[in-house]
């Protein structure tokens, strides 16, 4: 059992093992905690980005795949439903705006709230930036779905 040594909110150095530490990770923010200096503030927030990051890649990638394999089978042979350039470089330009505008959460929470309005804030972005993220999948299906409906390959 591997043991990672951290500092909790408050400061304080603590030690936890493995199996802990990924409980916590996976724990979803609760309503009960509240932060008041900035410094807190903003550590409750990075402590929420690995979740953030895995929800929104595990959306991203899923959204890749249909993209893919519903947006080729929407198109007659030859014709790209996306560019090849921009299903090789666009996800990773994507993680970086979308951790960019998690960064503005922070930001946005330590000027203008203080202690509940916090998870709210969190949950509404994360379940925009997955839906945002979720777009191009969902119009591949339909794409593909229009197709099979009309039985017509789009151009």
């Amino acid at each position: 059992m591997s043991v990672n040594a951290c500092y909790n909110i408050s400061g304080r150095f603590r030690i936890m093992t493995e199996a802990q530490s990924m409980d916590k990770t996976l724990e979803f923010p609760s309503e009960e905690t509240l932060l008041s200096t900035r410094r807190e503030i903003i550590q409750w927030w990075e402590g929420q980005r690995f979740r953030f990051n895995v929800i929104v890649g595990t959306v991203g990638v899923t959204s890749w795949i249909l993209l893919m394999i519903a947006g080729s089978a929407a198109l007659k042979p030859g014709e790209d439903f996306e560019e090849p350039i921009a299903m090789l470089f666009g996800p990773f330009v994507y993680a970086f705006l979308a951790n960019l505008c998690y960064t503005l959460g922070w930001i946005l929470d330590t000027i203008f709230y203080r202690g509940s309005p916090r998870t709210r804030l969190y949950k509404s972005g994360l379940i925009f930036s997955a839906v945002l993220t979720a777009l191009p999948g969902v119009w591949a299906v339909v794409a593909w779905l229009i197709t099979v409906y009309t039985e017509k390959k789009l151009e």
